[in-house]
């Protein structure tokens, strides 16, 4: 019977669908169809004609074809009463069909064919006019196994209809300063993420980078749904991976806007209503200046993009009618812009290439990090001899250590040749990076992790003493950050009656370090201390802390690694990069982060979190850049 299927799937008591207890008479061909948006498991769109008394139904993954060139999958499913021409609402969970159902379009249509297996009908609505041919996919035999697969075409032209492109690169800013005649210019915010084109055609969105190679984005599988049948095509910024701020509009619903004014993109996107948990638009300001460039330094972000109200959008070009604007003044730290091409006499080969996989981080944006905490990290590095790990093919990639750089260095870049004991040779000619040039050619060379000795170099290259001392707090198997968190605050304790100012800091990875100033007459003399303050710990807990090396004493503890005040060793230096999975930093924290430290997730910091922490806390670390106390015996 016609609606025996429908009926078995449904239960009357608790959907709202119409659920007729009878069948209807055959009335034969029907001229009333229904288009019916259907946000079930997954979103798709139900396309219903009258005949015989009830509503033939297809469901169709990607909507309606909207052009000749297109061709879309259908699926036959049971037919609906008649009284669903006219149903929309919500479907409750554990129910067939569960999800909530709008009508997306409904009219009249003309039949021209019916056969079991091919159906022509032109439809007459306010979206869907035009021929349409259904043609069965499946091999007759299969009929009635549940593979009821159609090809669904329009093979009529869409009169003034662009087709939506596969694919664009998005047009780039050229760096500058704020525009003198702001009025015919609107402001965009910036958030430091990765520039992306997103196409949405039939509810699926397809992101792809400033090089055209697609992007995996997990965080938002939301988004494609949320547009609907809307099909466009936006230049956007990808954050984090999860968060996605539009700031143009390349193409919508069969109308390419290129050639349209920057102004008049943007009404046209603002009308598209785009917001979700994770996606909404980037906030413009039309003929704004100083005050939102100030605002948004205020607020840690990246900067601003000046667009001209009267630009065209140009796929894949540079142009002065966009300027990129930093946050941070240009003489203190050059903006993330420049890492689109290095700095000065630093030039940045491939930046585009992916550095860290898991996020998408490109080697432009590593530059990009650097540049940003430059003013604070510079000081930190200043005379000092710094250890590159490179990896120029990826942190899922091999690694290298790189200490010296004599056969590849600039003459620009100042070397120290200082010792490496139980090295390839006595001494090696180390890198000093003294200013954010020296940054730039380091993340080039895909250096991620700096590091650095406790103590500095003269003129001459001659070694001076120490002038830091450091605890390394590492947890050992079954122990994380939070363990170190509580050893940092009895070291503190420890130190309290002292006139040393301890300065907590993450290590990026693991563990965390405290640092403090000192001034010392001998070069072991740190380690002496360290080590005999690392002993005293293990002893008054040596269920919880370790001052042993070894990784079998380890398990269940806290190592505090008091060795790293070696002369010949090192440690990573603040602001640095690390090589992990994402791309978290060294980071320094307040003393009430380490009281309040609670999960391991909360001292955990990306490139993405700096901006906004430097803005709040400045350089936690600048006690150490200080002459510190003799060190007590």
């Amino acid at each position: 019977m016609p609606l025996d299927e429908y009926r078995r799937k449904r239960d009357a008591a608790r959907t709202p669908e119409p659920v007729p207890e009878s069948n209807p008479p055959e009335t034969g061909a029907g001229t009333r169809f229904v288009v019916q948006e259907h946000h079930a498991r997954s979103l798709h769109w139900d396309m219903r004609l009258e005949r015989d008394g009830v509503l033939v139904s297809w469901a169709v993954p990607k909507g309606l074809p909207p052009d000749p060139d297109t061709v879309r999958m259908a699926v036959q499913t049971e037919d609906h009463p008649i009284e669903y021409l006219t149903f929309s609402g919500d479907i409750p969970a554990g129910e067939y069909g569960a999800g909530r159902m709008t009508i997306w379009d409904t009219g009249t249509y003309e039949t021209e064919k019916w056969r079991p297996r091919e159906v022509i009908v032109t439809l007459h609505g306010e979206r869907a006019r035009g021929r349409y041919v259904l043609i069965r996919a499946d091999r007759e035999a299969d009929r009635g196994s549940g593979r009821d697969a159609w090809i669904l075409r329009r093979s009529d032209p869409a009169p003034g209809r662009d087709p939506l492109p596969h694919d664009a690169l998005p047009m780039i800013a050229t760096p500058g300063e704020l525009p003198e005649d702001g009025d015919d210019w609107t402001l965009q915010v910036l958030f430091g993420g990765r520039r992306v084109i997103v196409r949405v055609d039939g509810g699926r969105a397809r992101f792809t980078d400033a090089d055209g190679a697609e992007v995996a984005t997990p965080g938002l599988r939301g988004f494609g749904a949320s547009m609907g049948a809307t099909q466009v095509l936006l230049d956007a910024e990808l954050v984090g991976g999860t968060e996605l701020w539009i700031g143009d509009l390349l193409h919508v619903d069969g109308r390419d806007v290129l050639g349209l004014p920057f102004a008049q993109r943007r009404e046209l996107l603002a009308e598209l209503d785009i917001a979700g948990p994770h996606w909404r638009l980037a906030p413009v300001f039309p003929g704004a200046g100083a005050e939102v460039l100030a605002a948004v330094r205020e607020q840690g972000l990246a900067g601003v993009v000046a667009k001209r109200d009267r630009s065209p959008y140009r796929p894949g070009r540079e142009s002065t009618d966009w300027i990129e604007v930093p946050a941070r003044a240009r003489a203190a730290a050059p903006p993330p812009a420049a890492a689109g091409t290095g700095l000065g006499r630093a030039k940045l080969t491939n930046p585009r290439k992916v550095l860290y996989p898991l996020t998408g981080t490109t080697k432009s944006e590593v530059l990009a990090h650097y540049l940003a905490v430059a003013d604070v990290m510079l000081p930190h590095l200043r005379d000092r001899p710094v250890t590159m790990v490179r990896w120029p093919d990826g942190v899922d990639k091999q690694s290298f250590f790189e200490k010296d750089v004599s056969r590849h260095a600039p003459s620009w870049i100042r070397t120290a040749r200082v010792g490496t004991p139980g090295g390839r040779s006595e001494k090696a000619d180390f890198p000093i990076i003294e200013n954010a040039e020296g940054l730039a050619w380091a993340a080039n060379l895909a250096a991620l992790e700096l590091h650095v000795p406790q103590w500095r170099v003269g003129p001459a290259d001659e070694q001076y003493l120490p002038d830091l001392v450091v605890f390394d707090l590492d947890p050992g198997e079954g122990t994380t950050i939070v363990d170190c968190a509580r050893v940092a605050e009895r070291i503190a304790e420890r130190l309290a009656d002292t006139e040393l100012t301890v300065c907590p800091r993450t290590s990026g990875g693991k563990g965390m370090q405290l640092y403090f100033p000192v001034t010392v007459t001998s070069a072991d003399q740190t380690s002496v201390f360290a080590k005999a303050l690392a002993e005293d710990l293990a002893k008054e807990t040596p269920g919880r802390v370790t001052a042993v090396m070894a990784k079998a004493r380890r398990r269940g503890k806290v190592f505090v690694d008091w060795s790293q005040n070696n002369p010949y060793k090192t440690t990573i230096a603040s602001y640095s990069l690390r090589g992990r999975g994402r791309p978290t930093v060294a980071t320094p924290i307040t003393w009430d982060e380490v009281r309040a430290c609670r999960r391991p997730e909360q001292l955990v910091f990306t490139a993405a979190d700096l901006p906004a922490r430097l803005a709040e806390h400045g350089d936690l670390m600048a006690p150490l850049l200080e002459p510190g106390p003799e060190l007590p015996g």
